[in-house]
């Protein structure tokens, strides 16, 4: 009970600390500092927690996909190729009802943190075309920026699960998520899209050139994705690919300078804190154990499942930080007794949930960029979600007995 007091009660300070501007990555290690302190797992484990992030190959490859996620990232931004594919976009799609949730679902495909503040300039201006109400603008931008963390093999949250569980299928997790997302989106046009009224349409100008010019410039996404599905290497790898592309689709000003200044050292080092707070929480036995007492003494399925929820949840919420909640709840399951199947199952249920906590948090760096840019308080972009957040909890509770029927 101890130890679960210890981690409650620290990340209980990340709010504070995020009030008082101290930065996400500042603010994750000392919460790693506060929890190697307090956890009683003697200062060998937390020193094994520590250099185990860097020995641990694939921790490694986390930490390096990381930094060159962020470095394709702030190259495709300086090189203005984000603002080209939107206007291709625009080229190629007639309706701006479509346009407003392709445009931040392409740009979600680059995973980087308060990534919807390069999308909300765009929906903020068509929506405004199309008199939707900025808090409606708003929800538009964060449901769909948010679709590429569920399929995107190097967003954080898969990363953080595959350095948890190296032997489990990525492709799996991500099938899992496929249908969880697809319903979600579903679920988004219905309530947000379907009724706006549209009397503008985009005229449609040389479909084929724009079509190969979407697939160049979006190339330095996709290209590594495939490459390391039909190869096996790593993304840190293939994503140097990546910067080779864009080093040919920019103007090349500059650029090995800008690819310096594009490496986002607060992003890397908050996953590092983040993989470190897994590490020393794998090491906190009177925690786990608590965890698998609840599990394995629960009364039936919806018991387990309130307790994977609500652990996920709360810890996304006072985070803000999707893998900060991984990095506890992951553990937790990694010590239960599962089928293969059921821990597939268990890992998509927790990564969802967690997901559920770090959308709706008010920490959330995609909300907090989002609605400073549109003008809106962030109580009536809460109130846009009335339905969105509980069809989504009954979906994922819907998706998690439909695959243990199928799979379980």
């Amino acid at each position: 009970m101890y130890q679960l007091l210890v981690v409650i009660i620290s990340f209980s300070i990340i709010p504070i600390l995020i009030k008082k501007k101290v930065k996400l990555s500042y603010t994750l290690l000392i919460i790693a500092g506060i929890l190697g302190i307090f956890s009683n797992i003697g200062i060998n484990n937390v020193s094994n927690s520590i250099f185990n992030v860097f020995l641990n190959s694939a921790s490694r490859s986390t930490i390096l996909t990381v930094m060159m996620v962020s470095i394709l990232g702030g190259l495709m931004g300086h090189y203005k190729i984000l603002e080209s594919i939107v206007e291709t976009l625009e080229g190629l799609i007639k309706n701006k009802k479509n346009i407003l949730m392709i445009i931040p679902a392409f740009i979600g495909l680059l995973v980087v943190p308060g990534g919807a503040l390069l999308s909300a300039p765009f929906i903020n201006n068509i929506g405004e075309e199309l008199r939707i109400t900025p808090p409606k603008r708003a929800a538009i931008n964060l449901i769909f920026r948010h679709i590429a963390m569920f399929v995107m093999p190097f967003s954080t949250g898969l990363l953080i699960v595959a350095s948890s569980f190296p032997d489990l299928s990525i492709g799996r997790i991500i099938l899992y998520n496929i249908l969880f997302v697809s319903l979600i989106v579903i679920s988004g046009y219905l309530l947000f899209i379907r009724n706006i009224k549209v009397d503008i349409h985009t005229k449609r100008e040389n479909y084929g050139s724009n079509l190969i010019k979407l697939g160049l410039l979006t190339s330095p996404i996709y290209v590594p994705v495939i490459i390391t599905l039909s190869t096996g290497l790593p993304f840190y790898i293939t994503l140097l690919i990546s910067l080779v592309i864009v080093y040919f689709l920019g103007d090349k000003n500059n650029f090995i300078k800008t690819l310096v200044n594009s490496i986002s050292w607060h992003t890397i080092l908050t996953m590092i804190a983040i993989l470190i707070i897994k590490e020393i929480i794998s090491n906190m036995d009177g925690l786990l154990e608590i965890f698998i007492a609840l599990f394995n003494n629960s009364n039936g399925i919806f018991y387990t499942l309130l307790i994977f929820f609500v652990t996920s949840l709360f810890f996304g919420i006072v985070t803000g930080n999707q893998g900060a909640s991984l990095a506890i709840i992951l553990p937790m399951i990694s010590g239960l007794t599962l089928s293969t199947n059921m821990l597939y199952i268990y890992v998509y249920f927790a990564y969802v949930s967690a997901f559920m906590g770090y959308y709706f948090s008010p920490l959330h760096l995609c909300q907090a960029f989002t609605v400073e840019l549109m003008g809106v308080n962030t109580i009536d972009l809460y109130k846009e979600y009335k339905l969105y957040a509980p069809i989504m909890f009954v979906i994922l509770i819907g998706t998690f007995f439909f695959l243990r029927l199928i799979v379980g």
